[in-house]
């Protein structure tokens, strides 16, 4: 089963990560920048993932920080306001992005990368990897984007596995890794 992940950013002029990875055989599928909506969903509907994690807010808001932001803040977790103006212009791009990708009958959630990493226990992105997939490219550490849409990624396949960690309120939910290094 392949899963996937976008770290987007709020314009295509920028790049976005973009990360699909088979939950069967742990391995990465494909990890790379892409910039315009159209190369994002016509990379992720040649491979047909079941569901895709998004690091974007999912649910806008005009003011402040949603009641799901604000438990994520409480827990430990840093998360910026979506109603910001530059993070309004990501929501906005991350919900056409659902739409279309909904329309094609693949699911989306919404994760927050550097929180699930924090969520996992694990000290280092590399410490993540090493645990979940079975072989990963070095070079694509260099870069934040495809980190975190590895991260996001990863998160939904423990999202179809049903061992995610949801941080829920009625405004919407963020799933994040549950503990997979065992650091004390």
């Amino acid at each position: 089963m392949i899963v996937g992940g976008i770290d987007p950013s709020g314009t295509p002029r920028r790049p976005s990560g973009l990360a699909l990875i088979d939950t069967a055989s742990a391995t990465v599928v494909y990890a790379g920048l892409v910039y315009r909506d159209e190369e994002i969903v016509g990379t992720i509907l040649r491979y047909k993932p079941v569901i895709v994690a998004i690091d974007s807010p999912l649910s806008p808001t005009t003011h402040g920080f949603r009641q799901v932001d604000l438990v994520m803040k409480r827990k430990g977790y840093p998360v910026l306001p979506p109603s910001w103006r530059g993070m309004r212009m990501l929501v906005t791009r991350s919900l056409r992005i659902m739409e279309i990708l909904n329309r094609h009958g693949i699911g989306v959630i919404e994760t927050h990368p550097r929180s699930a990493l924090k969520s996992s226990n694990c000290l280092y992105v590399e410490e993540l990897f090493d645990k979940v997939l079975r072989k990963y490219d070095r070079r694509w550490l260099s870069s934040k984007d495809v980190c975190d849409a590895l991260i996001a990624s990863i998160v939904a396949k423990y999202y179809v596995e049903g061992r995610a960690l949801p941080i829920s309120a009625p405004d919407g939910v963020i799933y994040l890794l549950p503990k997979v290094c065992s650091n004390e």
